[in-house]
């Protein structure tokens, strides 16, 4: 019975695994995807292989999404690059639920719960049909920053030098990916586990003390000899400063009492499982297993920052999802009432993320959003080739921004305007018009502007 229940939990890990291909392509850029995707192309036409670059501008964000998602739209084209930029973050969407099953494996000795852990990973709600696939950053920086935390747990716990280097790899990876949280991520884990098996002697021993150096260098490193890293440093630190501070105390009441519900949502459905199980008094297994309790204390530590930031975002928790994961099938996998309902939610979960894949998400994106790409061709078809500049980076006008730039290939991306522009378009924000400028056209998120010469010639053209 224990390995047909293995081999089903792996088959369900691989239909939900499967259900991302659905959503690569049947859906236009959701939120900010095209931030990505775009600055990757710019990256690629003019040569800045170092340096993100958005709108012609340097990016803060260190470069290692970006290059993975050049080097596959290089592959299947560069008209693909959202296809691209989506599996990139769904495979390594599935690398951090295939991880969890890895470690949890290794740690309980269990093939079953190694299993079922990961089928809990990556039917969790945030991950399966949301942040999961979108082509952020995040599920890439998530997967490497698991990847040292549940490495750094394993050197500190079988006293292995080498696990440490290798998660100070990921480290790296991470930070090149993303930002320099990872190393409070990791931090946390790697103090965590060595308070609860009193391994400090080995933490502080000269093998560690040299590998972790390495760790510290690779940011100084890369911010000297990158050629904006002085942009990238300064961008990074004030980022992660803005999302500290809030406009006022009801910022943070609201963060304080509305992120707690937020990020249960995003448990479901194990996590709605494991309530309903205590409030009808089931049976809940391992709740005073060691693992388990330290995974708890990772994740707990870890996750009041970002409760107490009015900033956060719920992606940004994503690093925890993989030891949130390890709770959750601990305190399932050995009760057996408990397991049997959370694997009905978990098959209801699979069959409903299809279900949003195939019909209701693209439903909705077609009803409810702006359409980018129709409105990309009606801007171009009003510019008639006229200089075209864009200062709207908020989502739509990203996403039609992307759109524009792969359709007037061979020539550049569109940049943002000179600040004496005397002649030409711009794709704005909504809203109060600069001095010298007319509206030509007004879109869900998105206006065009003129300037100049241009304008005359466009109301011509509609003569």
């Amino acid at each position: 019975m224990t390995t047909t229940n293995t081999r089903n939990y792996w088959l369900l890990f691989a239909l939900a695994a499967a259900s991302f291909v659905f959503t690569f392509h049947n859906v236009q850029y959701t939120g900010e995807e095209a931030v990505y995707p775009l600055m990757s192309y710019e990256m690629w036409y003019h040569g800045h292989l170092l340096t993100p670059v958005m709108y012609g501008q340097d990016y803060w964000r260190p470069p290692l999404d970006n290059w993975l998602i050049t080097m596959v739209s290089m592959w299947i084209g560069w008209s693909h690059m959202l296809v691209a930029a989506r599996l990139i973050a769904a495979l390594a969407t599935v690398g951090s639920g295939l991880l969890v099953g890895w470690f949890a494996g290794r740690i309980w000795k269990e093939r079953r719960l190694a299993a079922f852990a990961a089928l809990v990973y990556i039917t969790l709600g945030d991950v399966l049909f949301y942040d999961g696939w979108l082509a952020y950053s995040d599920p890439l920086f998530a997967f490497f920053c698991l990847a040292a935390m549940l490495l750094g747990w394993l050197a500190v716990m079988e006293r292995r030098v080498g696990f440490f280097a290798i998660a100070v790899l990921a480290l790296s990876c991470a930070f090149l990916t993303k930002a320099l949280t990872v190393y409070v991520f990791y931090g946390v884990a790697v103090l965590v586990v060595t308070y609860r098996t009193r391994g400090w002697r080995f933490l502080f021993s000269w093998p560690s003390w040299g590998i972790h150096l390495l760790a510290l260098v690779v940011p100084v490193l890369w911010y000297a000899m990158a050629p904006a890293g002085g942009t990238m440093a300064h961008g990074m630190f004030d980022d992660i400063i803005g999302k500290l501070q809030g406009q006022g105390l009801l910022d943070y009441l609201h963060q304080f009492f509305v992120f707690p519900a937020q990020t249960f949502g995003q448990l479901l459905p194990v996590g709605g499982v494991v309530l309903y199980a205590l409030l009808r008094r089931y049976p809940i297994s391992r709740m005073n297993d060691p693992q388990v309790r330290t995974a708890l204390w990772i994740a707990g530590v870890n996750y009041l920052p970002y409760w107490l930031s009015p900033q956060s975002g719920i992606r940004y928790l994503m690093p925890l999802y993989g030891i949130v994961a390890l709770v959750l099938a601990g305190w399932v996998v050995d009760a057996e009432k408990t397991r049997r309902l959370a694997v009905k939610w978990m098959m209801a979960a699979i069959l409903l993320k299809y279900f949003f894949a195939l019909w209701a998400f693209p439903a909705y994106t077609d009803r409810f959003r702006p359409h980018i790409s129709a409105i990309a061709r009606d801007v171009l078809m009003q510019t008639h080739g006229a200089p075209l500049y864009v200062t709207n980076a908020a989502w739509v006008g990203i996403g039609v921004t992307a759109d524009i730039d792969l359709a007037i290939r061979p020539h550049p991306p569109l940049v943002t305007p000179p600040s004496n522009l005397a002649n030409g378009f711009v794709i704005s924000y909504p809203g109060a018009v600069p001095p010298g400028y007319t509206v030509v056209s007004r879109y869900q998120g998105v206006w065009l502007l003129c300037r100049g010469t241009v304008c005359g010639q466009k109301d011509r053209s509609h003569e």
